[in-house]
């Protein structure tokens, strides 16, 4: 018995395959599928179609002394109506090369040291035109003006302020917050500049804040105007708020020479909620624990002293005293001679 080699085998199968009974009516079905699509290929592309185009813009020529204000659109849509197989050729040679519009500075520059130009929908339909062949029709375009605003490097360096609001959340607290850059440059006609004091930020809302934050922000534009940079960050630092006890000793006031206060105990605990940053900074000694001579004579509880704080530091809040009375005595000493 001879052995066919497995390649002769793989071909006779794929011959069988491709050119049996069975395999010649599936060709035969090919064939003519594939002629009708030719024939509606053909019909589709003598039908008359609308198809939106994106043209390109970019103004070209512009003079080292002039500062755009306002630029042109980075494109514009174009809707057009023609023939299947004009809009095809217009798409296959629109895959090599975009179609776009260069719009000359020069042309439109009036020579003055700022101004605003407008391209009219004539104007722009006459550029476009171009673009397509004879027969295609530009049924529309958006936008159907085009403006661009400049001036000749008239600037001032300004300060940036917000324009928001800036909250922490109960647990903590606002350290510091910085614009950066704190100062912008400022492009405007003559007229604007010499008016401002100031460049503000789109009004903004940081609530509940708990950690650092930085935040992008856009400043605030009017007509004609331009900043470089054009957004700034809002940078705000946070704190958290801290409990410490200090031991605060009971002190009397407007005694006696001959008389002193003893309070039992002598010290108590006073805690506090205090920022974080200046948790160190808070002793014992800032605060002041004491009553007077006075009030002990009209003290309606004469072995019970309820305890109030005299003086407290700047900064600290929720103040509580432990324990809230103490029992004292008024003590008899020898006056120093």
């Amino acid at each position: 018995m001879q052995l066919i080699p497995k390649s002769k085998r793989t071909y006779k199968q794929g011959k069988d395959m491709l050119f049996g009974d069975k395999s010649h009516e599936l060709l035969v079905f090919l064939f003519f599928l594939a002629v009708s699509f030719g024939f509606w290929l053909l019909q589709a592309l003598n039908d008359t179609f609308d198809h939106e185009v994106q043209v390109s813009l970019r103004l070209t020529d512009i003079p080292s002394d002039v500062v755009l204000i306002d630029s042109l659109p980075e494109s514009v849509s174009v809707t057009v109506r023609d023939r299947g197989l004009t809009l095809a050729r217009h798409n296959i040679s629109n895959i090599f090369r975009r179609s776009s519009i260069d719009i000359d500075f020069t042309k439109y520059d009036k020579g003055a040291d700022d101004a605003e130009i407008i391209i009219s929908p004539y104007d722009l339909q006459r550029l476009l035109s171009r673009l397509f062949a004879a027969s295609t029709h530009i049924q529309s375009f958006r936008p159907d003006t085009l403006r661009f605003a400049y001036n000749r490097g008239r600037s001032r360096t300004l300060p940036v302020k917000l324009s928001g609001a800036v909250h922490a959340s109960q647990q903590n607290y606002i350290q510091s917050i910085n614009v950066e850059p704190d100062s912008v440059h400022v492009f405007a006609p003559a007229s604007v500049l010499d008016t401002m004091k100031a460049v503000y930020t789109e009004p903004f809302v940081l609530d509940e804040l708990t950690e650092h934050t930085r935040r992008q922000t856009a400043l605030h534009r009017q007509k004609l105007m331009k900043f470089d940079p054009d957004a700034v960050n809002v940078v705000v630092s946070v704190g958290y708020y801290t409990e410490k006890t200090v031991q605060v000793s009971v002190i009397g006031l407007n005694f006696p020479a001959e008389k002193r206060l003893r309070t039992f105990p002598a010290q108590v605990a006073v805690t506090f909620r205090v920022e974080s940053g200046r948790y160190h900074q808070i002793t014992a000694e800032d605060f002041v624990l004491a009553t007077t001579y006075e009030d002990l004579l009209t003290n309606p509880e004469e072995s019970k002293l309820s305890l109030h704080l005299k003086s407290t530091p700047e900064g600290v809040s929720d103040v509580r005293i432990s324990p809230a009375e103490v029992d004292y005595l008024i003590e008899q000493v020898e006056a120093p001679i």
